[in-house]
């Protein structure tokens, strides 16, 4: 069996609100002797660059702008944006996000990714959206191993959406749970082991759904159980 050498985090979709507590715990793991790779969007990197052009060359058309003519505004956004993709060198990412969502487009990314990773040598950590993205392509032969937190299993304003949880129960490789009490996206642990393979662990945190402030043992406890997934598939080099 080969053994984990690196870790890939990947984040959730708002980045503005990323958990300082899981870097710090990513960066003991890196402490530890595992190689660190932060999955990066192409599609989202190419799309906040199109935004901050749009809010600072046609301020009136900002989303932040909330006077009246609102769906005008709207439609010069979408054909300015439509402008910015068709000269994009990622356009054909933006493509895909457009037709298949922008969490099918990020497994996609990601796979592409790990393609040229060993077999069995990635362990993945995300964060929010990011564990569907990353849970849709468990079955990447680079992948050794899931640790999820906070995984959005529904909207608090939303109906149930198949995407998120109907390609769960086939997920084939070792996979945890870290999920927040007060997680309005789920935080009943009974449900939640319906909705996932048999094998799968939950950890709950005294937390919500950013996993972030966390007391000091929780934080402890929280690395522990991400020791626990990677030990006994990953070697360490320190």
């Amino acid at each position: 069996m080969q053994t984990i050498d690196t870790i890939v985090i990947v984040g959730r979709t708002n980045r503005a609100r990323e958990s300082d507590a899981i870097r710090s715990m990513v960066n003991c793991l890196h402490s530890e002797g595992y190689a660190l790779h932060w999955f990066e969007s192409k599609y989202r990197t190419s799309y906040d660059r199109m935004t901050e052009w749009i809010d600072r060359h046609c301020p009136v058309v900002s989303t932040s702008n909330r006077g009246r003519f609102q769906r005008l505004r709207r439609a010069v956004r979408l054909a300015l944006r439509l402008a910015l993709i068709a000269g994009d060198r990622h356009r054909l990412d933006h493509g895909y996000a457009i037709r298949h969502g922008i969490i099918a487009n990020e497994a996609r990314e990601l796979g592409l990714l790990l393609d040229g990773m060993a077999k069995g040598s990635i362990g993945l950590i995300t964060h929010s959206a990011g564990g569907i993205a990353a849970t849709r392509i468990a079955a990447h032969p680079a992948i050794a191993a899931i640790a999820c937190f906070g995984y959005p299993f529904q909207h608090p304003d939303n109906p149930p959406e198949a995407y998120r949880t109907q390609h769960l129960p086939g997920v084939n490789k070792p996979m945890l749970l870290l999920q927040g009490e007060r997680d309005p996206y789920g935080n009943d642990p009974v449900v939640l082991k319906d909705r996932l393979p048999g094998h799968a662990r939950i950890t709950m945190l005294a937390c919500d759904h950013d996993c972030d402030r966390l007391e000091t043992s929780e934080f402890e406890r929280a690395l522990r159980t991400l020791r626990a997934l990677f030990d006994g598939t990953a070697a360490r080099t320190a």
